[in-house]
């Protein structure tokens, strides 16, 4: 805003003097407002229909310009504008409103001033103290922001938006025992004002670990809050995660008993059906199916979705009987399957009905009819609305590609680009997946530098061109990586791929620290991302691992360099390849000789599972290679990526600890300069930010790890913690390659 914080203050000085609101237009016939206020105003219907015109004219200019509506709403505040002027009454949420504008303008001071106006104006207005509280935390004032919580929760005690907002803020703190004295106040509190508060406490007990306090609790609700179904969604999630499933589905059966037409609890009943009769190899699902029969008494608007569910479970079931049998026909192996498709389709409203096309497309390109899904494809574009074009042309695309017919392929998606490529990003990302599997880099970073030309907020086109600029070296990673966190900060994804560029041994700046901080901002900041859990893992297990391994070598390496004569840079750099090499050569022979004793120590993953579970996740490319099918629950994810990551990390494991040995003897040298030739024995030692400054440099003009070891065309073996999502695209089977075309996304949410 153009306005400074003096100007600013006295421009809301002189308006407050005008905008006191009168007798009449405060509640229980309070006083005359001004900035001790406690009442809350009420509005009239007059004044209610004023602000909704208000609202409309402010929106108007808006779409001309920021400042237009500032100073509209501003003149709306004034009786020196008598056709404009505003009852006192509805102020507080002008104020709103400039707070917000303030906000999309950068301009805190302003927003910080707005808001706290409009909380003096409507203490008791739980939307005031929760808005200016998300502007405190934002921009890092977490004291600030705690205190405006508590005022808050003096005047809105029992508001139980203002009271979870309060809960979440000390859980994510880490204040989790302010949070659970928070809970403490509510123990006199009736449950049907309390409940939902309640519902977050427990959710926050089990992110927290206390599997039995979250348990009691969710019981007690389920208990005295029996006509709300999503707790009963809530709690049956909650036991299947944790490893109950026996104790989830009797959970949706209570809450099927008390909703019977509550369709979302059905949905849980079916995955958790399916998986008991996958376990017993039960292949015609009778137990699923089962329920199937008894959904048919929900809403006919969810009635659609019990058939789209039943028909994707019976695919999965005849995918794995065929793994058994493989002499069976798949096709006749799918005809329930088909049923139930059609079933869905002629029970689906006719907006959502291309959705069924494109699923039962999908089976087909399965059992190999090609041929068939493109004419289903057909359909779905035939009745697609306009929001879901772009998702049926990716789908042609895929199929197209699929078959080989990569010029088809490559026109569709050009079709995509020209049609929806300013509203849609996905259709720019998956024109830069297929020319990564064809090969042809530069044309995908053509591709992607184009397309953040258009959609510079989206993370994950960010975070394809970081692993793009793999082969041009790990400056070039790291100029696109400090260019994606100017212009996305609170992207997991980018996060993540900073993550991998440290977790990479043949990267120069190999740094397991720095892989463990980015790490934690990608976990935070995209929970629903699954790779950075992934990545995770594998930093776990190289720590669990590998450091201790590492340690002696490093250990004989230091005591050698102390007791040798002066060196200058050249010789340190060659005695530091002498260590990597013979540390690597060490741990080949070891991994030849006993491969156990590598991993003989078990990683203890159950506070990377608590926060898997709690966070999600439902997608990234990793976490699909590890999932093996959409009902498996997150623990399950975990377990399937440690047995793979495992196996890469052992055979790898003398990579890994020379990458260790390396970067341990440079840091030595920069940190025992007068042990050099040359070098002042008294030299000034630098700062801590030239310091770092001074490592990343030193790292990267000493020789690679791939000069050292002889393997200088193996880095792009690590670019993921997942040695095999990171081959090439030929070397993978058929279907292998339809599992990642087809099988990394959901069609229906």
């Amino acid at each position: 805003m153009n306005s400074g914080p003096v100007s600013l203050e006295a421009r809301l000085n002189r308006s407050n003097a005008r905008s006191s609101p009168s007798k009449a237009a405060v509640a229980h016939g309070g006083g005359g407002g001004g900035d001790d206020e406690k009442q809350f105003i009420m509005e009239s219907p007059a004044e209610r229909q004023a602000f909704k015109e208000f609202g409309r004219n402010f929106r108007q200019r808006e779409a001309e310009s920021l400042t237009a509506a500032r100073d509209y709403a501003l003149a709306s505040l004034s009786k020196d504008k008598p056709g404009m002027y505003l009852p006192p009454a509805t102020h507080w949420r002008v104020y709103l409103e400039l707070a917000d504008l303030a906000k999309r303008s950068n301009d805190i001071d302003a927003s910080r001033q707005y808001y706290r106006r409009a909380c003096q104006i409507q203490p008791n207005a739980s939307q005031c103290w929760l808005e200016y509280s998300k502007l405190e935390e934002e921009s890092g004032n977490l004291k600030r922001c705690a205190d405006i919580l508590r005022e808050g929760l003096t005047h809105c005690s029992t508001n139980e938006n203002l009271l979870v907002r309060a809960l979440k803020f000390y859980e994510r703190s880490g204040h989790i025992d302010d949070a659970r004295q928070l809970l403490a106040r509510l123990k006199d509190s009736s449950i049907e004002k309390s409940w939902k508060t309640i519902l977050e406490g427990a959710q926050m007990e089990a992110r927290a670990g206390r599997y039995v306090v979250a348990r009691e609790w969710l019981k007690y609700l389920t208990h005295h809050v029996p006509w709300y179904g999503p707790l009963y969604k809530i709690h049956s999630e909650f036991e299947r995660d944790y490893g109950d499933p026996a104790e989830a589905l009797a959970i949706v059966e209570k809450g099927l008993k008390e909703l019977p037409r509550y369709g979302p609890l059905y949905l849980v009943a079916f995955r958790l059906l399916e998986k008991e009769d996958l376990s017993r190899k039960a292949y015609d699902l009778p137990k699923t199916l089962g329920m199937v029969s008894r959904a048919d008494n929900i809403s006919r608007e969810l009635l659609w979705r019990v058939h789209f569910e039943a028909a994707q479970s019976q695919e999965r079931a005849a995918v794995l009987l065929m793994a058994l049998k493989p002499k069976l026909s798949l096709k006749k192996a799918l005809y329930s399957t088909r049923r139930s498709y059609s079933k869905a389709i002629m029970l689906s409203p006719p907006n959502l009905v291309w959705k069924i096309w494109l699923a039962s497309g999908r089976t087909e390109v399965s059992c190999g009819n090609t041929s068939g899904a493109r004419d289903l494809f057909l359909r779905a574009y035939d009745c697609v609305t306009e929001k879901g074009r772009s998702t049926v042309l990716l789908e042609c695309a895929r199929l197209e590609e699929f078959c080989g017919d990569l010029a088809l392929s490559r026109s569709i998606l050009c079709k995509a680009r020209n049609e929806h490529g300013k509203s849609d990003w996905k259709v720019w990302l998956s024109s830069v997946n297929l020319e990564c599997r064809c090969g042809l880099r530069e044309r995908a970073i053509l591709f992607a530098q184009e397309a953040l030309n258009i959609h510079r907020g989206t993370g994950r086109l960010w975070a394809a061109l970081i692993q793009l600029r793999h082969e041009d070296g790990e400056m070039s990673q790291m100029k696109v990586l400090k260019l994606a966190l100017k212009s996305v900060p609170k992207s997991g994804e980018v996060w993540c791929e900073g993550a991998r560029i440290s977790l990479n041994p043949f990267c120069p700046t190999f740094d397991l620290q720095a892989a463990s901080r980015h790490l934690v901002f990608a976990a935070r900041f995209t929970p629903q991302y699954g790779d950075s859990f992934l990545e995770q893992l594998r930093l776990d297990m190289i720590d669990k691992w590998l450091v201790p391994l590492a340690e002696p070598f490093i250990n004989d390496m230091y005591n050698t360099f102390l007791k040798t004569n002066k060196m200058d840079q050249e010789e340190a750099y060659q005695f530091i390849t002498r260590c990597t090499k013979e540390a690597a050569d060490a741990m080949k022979a070891q991994l030849k000789q006993k491969p156990d004793s590598i991993a003989k120590d078990v990683v203890d993953t159950s506070e990377l599972e608590l926060h898997c579970c709690s966070a999600n996740p439902n997608y990234g490319h990793l976490w699909f290679q590890c999932r093996n099918s959409p009902i498996d629950t997150a623990r399950e994810v975990i377990a399937q990526a440690k047995d793979a990551m495992a196996s890469d990390i052992i055979n790898y494991s003398y990579v890994y600890v020379a990458a260790m040995v390396r970067r341990a003897g440079i840091l030595m040298v920069i940190n025992h300069p007068e042990l050099l030739a040359g070098n002042d024995d008294e030299a000034e030692k630098p700062s801590p930010d030239d310091l770092d400054r001074l490592i990343d440099q030193r790292l990267r003009l000493a020789p690679s790890l791939g000069t050292m070891l002889s393997e200088t065309d193996s880095a792009s073996m690590f670019v993921t913690g997942l040695m095999e999502s990171n081959k090439s695209w030929d070397s993978y089977s058929l279907a292998e390659k339809r599992r990642i075309l087809f099988g990394s996304d959901s069609l229906v949410n």
